[in-house]
């Protein structure tokens, strides 16, 4: 019998000392290889010879969407991997480790993807309107070295 379906509106990300965040969307937890598939030669009489074979694993940018807070800490770090202006950029000293969690119904952790040094590469601050009920969000993208489902 198959597990306990995870449903997708109980989960949390955190990184090497950012936590306590209110997040309301992750996405981007993917990995892929694009196989070459070229034509390798001829043989004799003709004979096309032709292997689909791996080649380099490609991460995509992860995605993670926060309720905006006066905690600026999110901010903060994007600066410290990003800006080129005045002292130079921090990414390397800055990657960390991360972590997006699933819960089940009894808040019991039940999935678990581990994020290799990551940093973020993209802020984008809220979306502000006079008329809008909306609570504001802030985005980070992360680029990282890899994911790895741990549970």
């Amino acid at each position: 019998m198959p597990g306990e379906y995870l449903t997708a509106c109980k989960f949390y990300f955190e990184a090497d000392g950012i936590t306590d965040k209110f997040i309301k969307e992750i996405s981007g937890l993917g990995v892929e290889n694009t196989p070459a598939q070229e034509v390798h030669g001829s043989t004799r009489k003709g004979v096309i010879t032709r292997q689909a074979t791996p080649t380099v694993v490609k991460f995509t940018n992860i995605t993670v969407k926060v309720i905006a807070t006066d905690d600026i800490d999110l901010y903060e770090w994007y600066q410290k991997c990003n800006e080129d202006m005045g002292d130079p950029r921090q990414w390397s000293q800055n990657r960390k480790g991360a972590s997006v969690v699933a819960y089940d119904q009894r808040g019991e952790e039940k999935a678990r993807w581990n994020i290799v040094n990551c940093y973020p590469c993209k802020y984008t601050g809220p979306t502000l309107a006079a008329s809008g009920g909306d609570m504001a969000n802030e985005t980070i993208e992360l680029v990282h070295e890899g994911i790895k489902r741990v549970r």
